[in-house]
């Protein structure tokens, strides 16, 4: 080189008080100057020079991560359990997008009479199932052999997914309640039951795959609906002994659960 950077100007280009033709000027030269890169180095502090790269390196790892993943990452999840939630098929937009459609149908069909809101209550605790169905297993899930690859034991992951998908659907139902808040607590009674069905989905997946799980329980569900319609009361499913029952069932699931918490249809370690 014919000329290196005298030392007031790597000075003050350290302390970033250069002009920007100047500091051009200088980077130019440190690339292909060794020695004023060495001399750089030297009147650099190194734990401002830390700092920064560890500002660049969380600013590219944020940036990389999809929108929902940043989120829960921002709202204190860990970034392994986040990228595990991220992964779950039933919380993708498309997927939401069409339960708020099925939502807005059923609210505009029950606001009409009272078969109406016979449907929006048989279908408002199906919603939720069918997002826990489409949340982990083989034939749901396209990085199912990644997921249970994951260092956490099945339970963790499938109370993880499911727990989130639940509260993400229960929110767009719950909204979509607040237009039937005229049938007074009616509106609301689908509640228990999608915990209820929820809750069984889980438990029963034990036994069989989760998507026939669901479709098991679904099935189950709609049936006792329909079969103790009274001539008197079409939302007999939904009252107070139908709440209670919802209630039993719960219990009765989440302890079917507990005790099968080792042993799950779609574990591929287990039947490897």
């Amino acid at each position: 080189m014919s000329w290196h950077i005298d030392d007031t100007t790597l000075t003050r280009y350290v302390a970033g008080g250069t002009t920007a033709a100047t500091a051009a000027s200088a980077e130019a030269h440190l690339t292909a100057c060794a020695d004023c890169r060495a001399r750089l180095s030297s009147r650099v502090d190194a734990g401002r020079l830390d700092a920064i790269w560890q500002g660049v390196d969380d600013r590219v790892q944020t940036a990389s991560l999809p929108w929902f993943e940043r989120a829960l990452v921002r709202a204190g999840v860990g970034e392994d359990s986040a990228r595990l939630l991220a992964a779950t098929p039933s919380l993708t937009t498309s997927w939401l997008a069409s339960i708020v459609v099925a939502v807005l149908f059923a609210v505009a069909f029950a606001g009409g009479s009272r078969d109406g809101m016979l449907v929006y209550l048989t279908l408002a605790p199906m919603l939720p199932v069918a997002g826990v169905a489409a949340a982990y297993g083989r034939l749901a899930d396209p990085a199912h052999e990644l997921a249970v690859a994951a260092p956490y034991s099945l339970l963790r992951l499938l109370l993880l997914r499911s727990v989130a998908v639940v509260g993400s659907t229960v929110v767009i139902v719950g909204l979509g309640s607040l237009a039937l808040l005229g049938h007074g607590w009616t509106a609301v009674a689908w509640l228990l039951p999608a915990l209820a069905l929820s809750v069984t989905t889980l438990a029963l997946s034990a036994r069989v795959a989760p998507v026939w799980a669901a479709a098991s329980v679904l099935t189950t569900w709609v049936a006792v609906v329909l079969a103790v319609r009274r001539a008197d009361d079409d939302l007999a499913a939904f009252g107070a002994v139908g709440q209670l029952a919802a209630l039993a069932v719960v219990a009765l699931a989440t302890t079917a659960l507990v005790q099968q918490r080792t042993v799950f249809a779609f574990d591929s370690r287990r039947s490897a």
